[in-house]
Parts: C-alpha cells; sequence; structure tokens
C-alpha cells in the first residue's frame, strides 16, 4: 500500500530507491519534474548505473555528460535528445504500444503534477500521457507537486494512495525551443487549411510547421482537438472561438489531449480550464476513441516522402531525430472516421535536397497505404484510392521544380 508520504527534495535517498538494472520514467515535454529529474541527475553518482526513458526533452536532465551513469532510451530524438547522437538507445514502437514495451520494466516513475481539489487528490496538471497508464505497473512512483503547475481536469485525477513519495517545489513548466516558420511554411499551412472543414476536429503535432497550419485556421469555425499534445496555437483557438468542440461526436465542449506543449501563457490558459480534458495515450491513440470521432483529421509530419507515398519520420541525414511516435495511430483513425482525412505536411526541400524523394533514406516509418493526403509549399497529392502510377505522378507534380527531373519513377521500389 502505498503511503503518499511527503518529504522534501534533498530528503530523497536516491540509491535506495533506483537500483541497478531501474527504468526510470518522467513525464516529458512542459510536464516533466524538473526539481525530481535535476536531483536525480546530480545523484547519478551516489546510486550506479541505471537507466532513463526520456520522451521530448527540453530541460537539462538529458545530457551527454550524464552518460557516464545513466543509459537513455526514447521513442524519440525530439528536443535534447538529439544531443545524446548514438548514446541513445531508440525504442521504435507505435505510440500506442509504447506503455506494453516498458510495463514489464523494473520502474521507477517521476511525475509533476499539481494539487488536487483536497488533500488526498492531485491533477496531472501538464500531461497524463502514457506516464499515467504506467502508475499501476511502477514499484515506485514520486511524485512533484508544484506551484508552477496549472491544474487541469476536476483536481481528482490521482488519490494520494498512488503515489509512494510527495515533494512540494515552486518549478515552472518547462517550455519548447521557438521554431521560426518561413514563406514555405506559410504556404504549406494554407494549403492544409484548404483541405480542413468547419467543424472537423483535428490531430496536430509538435513545431513550426503545425503552428503555422493552426495559425492559418482562424478563418474557420467550430473546430475540434483530439491530440496527443497541444500547444499555445490551440489556446490561442480557443480563445478565439474558432475551436468550440461543439460538434464533436466524441467528447463534445472537450478539448482532448494527453500533453501540454508550451510557455506560460498555455499553462494560464490551462488552469482550471473546465474545457481541457487531459487523457492517458491508453484513450487518446485508442483505435476505438479515434474511429468514433467523425470529421477526424490527423495532420503530422515527416523528414522526407518516397513517390508511392511511405514516409520516413525518424532518420535524417543518418541522425535519429524523430520518432515512429503517433502518426500511424492517428492517420489509420483517420481513414476509419467518417469524413476523416489524414494528411502529411512538409516543406519540398531541406538544404537544398528534394523532401520528396525516389527512395527513403531512412525507415518506412509510416506505410503508403495509410497516407490521405501529402502537402507542400507547392501543392496537394490526393493519395486516397491512387494506384503507383498515380502516385508517383501526383507527388512529383508537388516535388519543388528544380528536383523534378531528378526524380525517376524508375528508381521506386515496387514492394512494400
Amino acid at each position: 500500500m502505498r503511503a503518499g508520504q511527503e518529504t522534501d527534495l534533498e530528503a530523497l535517498d536516491w540509491p535506495a530507491l533506483v537500483q541497478p538494472g531501474t527504468l526510470v520514467v518522467w513525464g516529458q515535454a512542459s510536464a516533466e519534474p524538473t526539481g525530481l529529474t535535476e536531483a536525480l541527475t546530480r545523484a547519478r553518482h551516489r546510486i550506479g548505473a541505471f537507466r532513463a526513458f526520456a520522451g521530448i526533452s527540453y530541460g537539462a536532465s538529458v545530457d551527454p555528460a550524464y552518460t557516464d551513469i545513466i543509459s537513455y532510451v526514447s521513442y524519440c530524438g525530439t528536443g535534447q535528445n538529439r544531443k545524446l547522437g548514438d548514446k541513445l538507445d531508440i525504442l521504435p514502437v507505435h505510440y500506442s504500444n509504447l506503455v506494453q514495451a516498458l510495463r514489464h520494466e523494473d520502474i521507477v516513475i517521476l511525475i509533476r503534477l499539481a494539487q488536487g481539489a483536497d488533500d488526498d487528490h492531485f491533477s496531472f496538471g501538464p500531461g497524463a500521457d502514457y506516464v499515467a497508464d504506467l502508475l499501476s505497473v511502477a514499484r515506485l512512483v514520486i511524485a512533484e507537486v508544484s506551484s508552477g503547475t496549472p491544474q487541469t481536469g476536476t483536481g481528482r485525477d490521482i488519490k494520494r494512495s498512488d503515489i509512494d513519495y510527495i515533494v512540494r517545489t515552486r518549478t515552472p513548466c518547462l517550455s519548447p525551443p521557438q521554431g521560426k516558420a518561413g514563406d514555405a511554411e506559410a504556404k504549406i499551412a494554407q494549403n492544409v487549411a484548404s483541405l480542413i472543414e468547419d467543424g472537423a476536429t483535428l490531430q496536430i503535432g509538435l513545431g513550426a510547421l503545425p503552428g503555422a497550419i493552426l495559425k492559418a485556421l482562424h478563418g474557420h469555425k467550430d473546430l475540434g482537438v483530439h491530440s496527443g499534445l497541444i500547444t499555445g496555437e490551440v489556446a490561442d483557438l480557443c480563445t478565439a472561438g474558432v475551436i468550440t468542440n461543439s460538434r464533436k461526436t466524441l467528447d463534445r465542449g472537450l478539448t482532448v489531449t494527453g500533453l501540454l506543449s508550451g510557455d506560460e501563457r498555455l499553462m494560464q490558459w490551462a488552469d482550471g480550464n473546465s474545457r481541457l480534458s487531459i487523457r492517458p495515450t491508453s484513450y487518446t491513440h485508442a483505435p476505438d476513441t479515434l474511429r468514433a470521432i467523425d470529421r477526424f483529421v490527423a495532420i503530422n509530419s515527416a523528414i522526407e516522402v518516397d513517390l508511392t507515398g511511405q514516409v520516413n519520420a525518424e532518420i535524417a541525414a543518418g541522425r535519429y531525430v524523430g520518432a515512429v511516435g503517433g502518426a500511424a495511430n492517428f492517420l489509420r483513425g483517420a481513414a476509419e472516421s467518417k469524413g476523416g482525412l489524414g494528411i502529411i505536411a512538409l516543406p519540398s526541400t531541406a538544404r537544398d535536397r528534394s523532401r520528396i524523394v525516389s527512395q527513403l533514406s531512412g525507415p518506412v516509418t509510416t506505410a503508403r497505404a495509410d497516407i490521405g493526403f501529402v502537402v507542400t509549399e507547392h501543392g496537394i497529392a490526393d493519395l486516397r484510392n491512387a494506384t503507383l502510377t498515380q502516385r508517383q505522378e501526383r507527388l512529383l507534380a508537388i516535388a519543388d521544380p528544380l528536383h523534378q527531373d531528378g526524380l525517376t519513377t524508375s528508381q521506386v521500389e515496387p514492394s512494400n
């Protein structure tokens, strides 16, 4: 029986809590419990060798210098994870299978929470995500309850009895680095916006391009959101009355997400917001959930797309910078949704190299059968029910004109 014992951060006996073979899992992005993760990394030499599962990382808990003791594992190469290079071990699974892949480990969870409705309850704050689904199988749960964390939900997300140790801090939520959208991203955003009907429910990813796409939707009406994560641009659309969730066929009236990723502005919008629902991965990415949402539009990015529609969203120039992630879950959900759309959006070039390619330079992250549309600044390729020949013609048409002559269909692999 867990006690929910309150203690000081400095009083945590890390060598007694984290043992050889332990996998320490902490909340990602803005949900990282930074007081706990910073204390853990400082204590690493006293602990001895252990493993850490770090998702999207914005702070100082992921650092090549710490690999003298810590073996990092992740599903993604996002944020600070990129600095680890070949010292990051990747778990290449669909996001919906992540919990199943981790649940048999000796797990210690570090989680950021907000104070809840009373002394015996707490709020998941900026993220439930995969951490919430792992609580029941963890050997130990250590919670950082910070006054700098927004209270989301009803304030009864997690009971004191579900937690082993509680530390109180004032640490703010981490903010993502700010990417800058250029002319190409603005054109892509307009092309994507032209595909989205009023009343559609959106899933969208992280970065400058998704941010530009959301900004291009200010002329739309009654949009909904069901997404793995949301950013400040979603909050802006809610405040502007564009996102109302009023036409959703599931969770009507609610913006549903597993994770917040943004600055103080997003956290203030989320704090006490009764129209925001923070849910675990077992709900946000579940096939039955997604297919029940009519006009579900999944918008994801890629590193490159080949002339048959296969997507590489993991490796660029030989480096692991992306993820398998939830794209396949959401794109498949969109395909099975009544009136749904699955969209891959990307600039046509990167460093003067075409991102529409004859052959992928990395793995097939998402199969061509799961792609509905590919969008660049040069147009929209509708791949639904298209033959291989039609796909090649349509994808060539949205490639950068300077590279079209160099893309030859004879190089395309005919099999999956």
